[in-house]
């Protein structure tokens, strides 16, 4: 709310409408973010058995997205064919697509067996998200907890923040340290990273 009035009282100056900007003398409250726990193998295994069963099988594209390649749960449902480039092992995330308006490549890993013709998004995707979250005994679930498993096993396996950053679309390192990144043992990341295909 603060930052909303904000910048409406700033642009209030910008038109020469008022000569201050009475929000700015507010302080900003101090926000501080509970940390993200990734997923434990055990929960990334109910998932991927339960996106195995024939009556989930269209969602393996997406949850290969969401868990492997940290794609978020929004912009997997915005993503159009042509976004896909299977013989590059590759998908483009495009501004207009993006949460942030900054696009970017992130790398395709897969579920075993998936094949070109299995990368496609359902339609009413997000109720089949939330179905296969329940089929797999989740009554509970941390908006994007997807994305700081993936971030949080990547940092402990491949060590290369940089990299990192990029396939996140992070401007710095510093929110990727800040809030993305729980400490995890490399053994349970290699566990992570082998059962990607």
């Amino acid at each position: 709310a603060r930052a909303i009035l904000h910048s409406i009282f700033a642009y209030g100056q910008r038109r020469e409408w008022c000569d201050a900007n009475p929000v700015a003398r507010i302080e900003a409250p101090q926000v501080v973010e509970q940390p993200i726990a990734p997923l434990s193998n055990e929960e990334v295994g109910r998932l991927r058995e339960t996106v195995a069963q024939r009556q989930f099988r269209d969602m393996r594209f997406s949850l290969s997205l969401l868990l492997y390649s940290g794609v978020r749960p929004a912009e997997v449902e915005r993503l159009r064919p042509e976004d896909v480039c299977w013989e590059e092992r590759q998908v483009i995330i495009r501004p207009q697509r993006s949460k942030t308006g900054g696009g970017r490549v992130v790398p395709l890993r897969s579920l075993p067996g998936m094949r070109a013709q299995d990368c496609r998004v359902p339609r009413n995707w997000q109720k089949h998200w939330r179905d296969l979250r329940r089929a797999a005994g989740f009554t509970r679930w941390t908006p994007d907890v997807c994305r700081h498993s993936f971030a949080s096993y990547h940092a402990a396996h491949f060590r290369n923040l940089p990299v990192l950053q990029v396939i996140m679309g992070h401007r710095d390192l510093s929110l990727l340290r800040s809030s993305y990144m729980s400490p995890t043992s490399r053994k349970e990341a290699r566990v992570f990273w082998g059962k990607q295909g």
